[in-house]
């Protein structure tokens, strides 16, 4: 089976700033326990073994769900959903940062009046770019 892990953390950013933050992996497994073990074991080398600047300022892991994935559906499924108050907060979102395989591939919609970046997001960038919509109801 295919499990898709949904986790949030706390971590302390610079100046001892309290932030927080999700991230999702997913693993091949035979059972749900057999996955979060995986998933557990992954955390811990990229925190501890890999030393991921990404990874260093965070204290606590939550899991927040996991789901089993037995077949590929042919319609598109929302596996995960998640609504808080106020604006968008500034934040850091990036896809495969510690990821070794070439068996997963990330994309990125930009529109087409965006040019796209040449610029890779690094630890101490402090630019952010407002995200183009990619459907906008009225």
């Amino acid at each position: 089976m295919l499990y898709s892990g949904h986790f949030s953390f706390d971590e302390v950013g610079d100046a001892g700033k309290e932030r927080h933050g999700y991230f999702t992996c997913v693993v091949q497994a035979g059972t749900p326990e057999l996955a979060l073990q995986k998933f557990k074991q992954r955390i811990y080398t990229i925190k501890d073994e890999l030393k991921e600047p990404l990874f260093q300022g965070i204290h606590a892991i939550y899991v927040e769900d996991i789901v089993e994935i037995s077949d590929s559906p042919e319609d598109p499924v929302i596996t995960r959903f998640q609504s808080s108050d106020g604006p968008f907060p500034k934040s850091r979102s990036c896809s495969l940062p510690t990821s070794d395989t070439t068996a997963i591939k990330a994309y990125q919609w930009v529109p087409e009046s965006d040019t796209p970046a040449d610029k890779e997001w690094s630890t101490s960038s402090q630019e952010y770019k407002e995200a183009s919509p990619f459907i906008l109801f009225s």
